[in-house]
């Protein structure tokens, strides 16, 4: 059996950086906390854990003079606020590419502009997106969430770093003869677009596409249905011990690809397993 490994599949800047950033508050501090999962990946935020990065739920879990992180999806003013007035010591993981679609949130609501957020609406980025608008943007999923919105005469659109540009360009369509002024900040991530691209070419040239990552993870979910979409057998999954030896019956080519918060040894396990199922 032929294994073919997406090279752009794994972790991406934002994640190594924030990663980094959890090892040195370690060594540093002996360990701390971060306000929501670091990542979306289950298994390296419990290595962190078992180092001393323990996960607060909400700033109210956080304790006086603690050092906290602020996870990758970033979060809002407001909870910055509440984290200073307990004196915690913030770092602040922040996707450097988050942080930009949180920036260009609040320029164009300054400006005057309804601001529509392109994400998922119970998604930690999109939401910490909106609360940099003051709460005041609203988050769609996509151009059929129009209809439930009076959208005013100027409006601006930033993304969820992990949106698809197919996505992006169905909504900027959909808007264009409904408002006077459309401004558009193309916030996806260009490694998010180069992973996905990468995973549909493979996914096109094999008998089946195993995508590796967390299940609540926004990139790895839309990894998996990018590479289902092109008809080709598809399984996501968060471990190497999830393969089932049945999918790799009659497969003589397989693809293997992950989400941006999935760790080297992980897509490494997987492919041993898929070596030894086959």
């Amino acid at each position: 059996m032929e294994i073919v490994i997406v090279p752009e599949g794994g972790f991406c800047f934002g994640v190594r950086r924030a990663l980094t950033m959890a090892e040195e508050a370690i060594a540093g501090h002996g360990g701390g906390a971060t306000l929501g999962p670091l990542i979306h990946n289950k298994q390296v935020v419990a290595r962190l854990e078992s180092q001393g990065l323990r996960v607060a739920e909400e700033v109210a879990d956080i304790q006086p003079g603690e050092l906290v992180m602020l996870r990758t999806h970033g979060t809002g003013p407001d909870t910055i606020r509440a984290l200073e007035e307990r004196r915690a010591t913030i770092v602040d993981a922040t996707c450097p590419f988050v942080a930009r679609a949180q920036r260009e949130a609040a320029k164009f609501q300054a400006e005057g502009y309804q601001v529509l957020v392109l994400g998922e609406a119970d998604h930690p980025e999109a939401r910490g997106i909106a609360e940099h608008t003051g709460g005041r943007a609203h988050i769609v999923e996509g151009a059929e969430d129009l209809a439930r919105l009076r959208l005013g005469k100027k409006v601006a659109v930033v993304c969820q770093t992990t949106q698809r540009l197919d996505n992006l360009r169905s909504l900027v369509h959909d808007l264009l003869p409904q408002v006077i002024e459309l401004r558009v900040a193309n916030t996806i991530c260009d490694a998010t677009s180069k992973r996905q691209e990468a995973s549909l070419a493979v996914a096109r040239t094999v008998d089946l596409m195993i995508v590796v990552g967390g299940r609540h993870s926004a990139n790895t979910t839309r990894l998996a249905q990018i590479c289902a979409g092109t008809g080709t057998p598809t399984k996501h999954i968060e471990t190497a011990e999830e393969l089932q030896a049945e999918w790799l019956a009659g497969v003589a080519r397989v693809g293997v690809t992950a989400g941006a918060s999935t760790p080297d040894w992980a897509i490494e396990r997987v492919v041993a397993r898929v070596g030894e199922l086959s």
